[in-house]
C-alpha cells in the first residue's frame, strides 16, 4: 500500500528486490547499496529472474568495467541455478567482458541483430547504447549499476529502452566526476535525485540494503554513523575477523596514527614513513577472515589510500614493491583486510583545493568501507582544530574528529628494514 515500507518485516533485502521487481508495471524501483551490502548479488538475482520469467533484460553503468563486473555475477548465478541466461556485452576497444557465457559485440549493428532473431536475454553496455532510438522499448527491464554515479541526464536517455527500470548504487560515496554544465537538479546522478537531501532511501520509496557482509562491526559502525543514518549494520560472521597482536596495530576496528608536521600540503614523506612501519609491521602476520579461515597479511592485503596524487607518489617510493597505492577514486569497489589512510596535508591552511575536498564525507567513508577489519587513518593532530566557514563544513569537519575520538590511538614507529 501507499507509504508503507516496501520491505516486509523480516524479510532479507534480495527476497524483497526479488518479489518487487516482477510487480513493476512501468515504474521503477531504486535499491540502495552500501559499502559490502551485497547490491551485485542482488542485481544478479533479480536479472537471472526476469530472464527465468521470460524477460529481456538490459544491463547499464557507467562504464564497460562496471557493466562487465555485473554481468560476471550475471554469469555466476546463471551457471549455478542452471539457467542458460544468454549474454551479450556490447564493448569498445578497451572493454571486457566476462567469459565463457558472455558473447561480445564490438558494434551496435551486432547487438539489434541478435535482438532481432531472439538470440539473447541479456544485453549489456554503456548508456551511448541504450539511448539509441532503435532500443526504444526493446527490453522489458533495464538495470542501471552504479546508479549513485549515473548522471540523472543519462538516465533519462535510457529509460526508454525498457518498460521498468531498476536503479542500483549508493550516493554516499563518489560521485561521477561532472564535465557538462546542466540546469539546476540535472547535474544529480540518478539515485542521489531518488534520495534528494535524505542519506538513505526511506523505506516506503525504495530498498536499503541494510546489513555489510564486509565491514567488522567496529568499522561499520563508524561508516553506518557518518553516512548511513545507523542504518547499516554488519553480518554477525564480520565479527571473526581479526588480525593478531603484533606492534602497531592489531584487532579489528578504528586505529589512529598522528603524526605532526608543518607545510605539507599535498604530500608528506613523513606521514609516508608512518604508513610504511604500519603496513612492515604487518606483513606475516596471522589474520582471521569472516569464516574462521587463519592466514598470514601479505602486501596485497593492505590498502594504502590518499587523498593526493602527489601522496601516492610519495607512499609507493617507500613502501614494498606490490603494494597497493592509489586514491580513494581508484579503489572504490575494492576491498581489503587492512586500510591505511594517510591525509597528506598539515592543516587546513595547507589544503590546496578547500576543506569540502580532503573533509568529503563521501571521500571518508569510500576509505575506511574499503577495510574488512582493520582501518587506520594517518592525519595531522591540527586538522582536528580545523576552522568552519560554513555549516555543512560543519558535518565534514566533525566526521573526521568523530574518527579519532572512537579510534584506538597508536603511536609511529620506524619501518623495519
Amino acid at each position: 500500500p501507499p507509504g508503507q515500507p516496501l520491505q516486509q518485516p523480516g524479510e532479507a533485502s534480495v527476497d524483497a528486490a526479488r518479489r518487487l521487481v516482477p510487480r513493476l508495471a512501468g515504474g521503477y524501483l531504486p535499491v540502495q547499496g552500501p559499502p559490502g551490502s551485497g547490491k551485485t548479488f542482488t542485481a544478479a538475482a533479480v536479472i537471472v529472474d526476469a530472464v527465468r520469467q521470460g524477460r529481456r533484460v538490459g544491463v547499464s553503468a557507467p562504464s564497460h568495467h562496471a557493466v562487465a563486473n555485473l554481468l560476471d555475477a550475471v554469469c555466476e548465478r546463471s551457471g549455478a541455478e542452471g539457467a542458460g541466461v544468454r549474454v551479450l556485452q556490447r564493448t569498445s576497444g578497451g572493454g571486457r567482458a566476462c567469459a565463457p557465457l558472455v558473447e561480445t559485440a564490438g558494434d551496435n549493428g551486432r547487438v539489434l541483430a541478435a535482438l532481432d532473431a531472439g538470440e539473447v536475454d541479456v544485453v549489456g553496455g554503456t548508456p551511448w547504447l541504450f539511448a539509441r532510438d532503435e532500443l526504444a522499448g526493446a527490453f522489458d527491464l533495464l538495470v542501471v549499476d552504479e546508479a549513485g554515479q549515473f548522471p540523472l541526464a543519462n538516465a533519462v536517455a535510457v529509460a526508454a529502452a525498457a518498460d521498468n527500470l531498476v536503479l542500483l548504487g549508493d550516493p554516499q560515496q563518489l560521485p561521477q566526476p561532472s564535465r557538462g554544465i546542466h540546469p539546476p537538479g540535472a547535474g544529480a546522478s540518478a539515485l542521489g535525485h531518488v534520495l534528494g537531501d535524505d542519506d538513505t532511501l526511506p523505506p516506503e520509496r525504495g530498498l536499503f540494503l541494510s546489513r555489510s557482509f564486509r565491514m567488522h562491526p567496529a568499522v561499520c559502525r563508524f561508516v553506518s554513523e557518518i553516512a548511513y543514518g545507523g542504518r547499516l549494520g554488519a553480518d554477525p560472521a564480520c565479527e571473526h575477523q581479526l588480525v593478531d597482536e603484533g606492534p602497531v596495530v592489531a584487532g579489528a576496528g578504528l586505529r589512529w596514527l598522528p603524526v605532526t608536521a608543518t607545510g605539507n600540503r599535498t604530500r608528506s614523506p613523513e606521514e609516508a614513513a608512518a604508513v610504511a612501519g604500519v603496513v612492515r609491521a604487518l606483513l606475516g602476520r596471522p589474520s582471521t577472515d569472516c569464516h574462521g579461515h587463519r592466514r598470514p597479511l601479505t602486501i596485497a592485503d593492505v590498502l594504502v589510500i590518499a587523498p593526493y596524487n602527489a601522496q601516492v607518489a610519495e607512499l609507493e617510493s617507500v613502501l614494498p614493491a606490490g603494494a597497493r597505492v592509489g586514491t580513494v577514486d581508484r579503489f572504490q569497489g575494492q576491498e581489503a583486510p587492512v586500510v591505511v589512510y594517510s591525509m597528506a596535508s598539515s592543516s587546513a591552511d595547507d589544503v590546496p583545493r578547500g576543506i569540502d575536498f580532503l573533509f568529503s564525507l563521501n571521500r571518508l567513508n569510500v576509505a575506511v568501507s574499503r577495510a574488512r577489519t582493520l582501518a587506520v587513518l594517518v592525519c595531522n593532530p591540527a586538522l582536528l582544530h580545523t576552522r568552519c566557514h560554513r555549516v555543512e563544513q560543519l558535518r565534514l569537519v566533525n566526521a573526521l574528529c568523530r574518527f579519532a575520538e572512537s579510534a584506538e590511538r597508536v603511536d609511529a614507529v620506524a619501518a623495519p628494514v
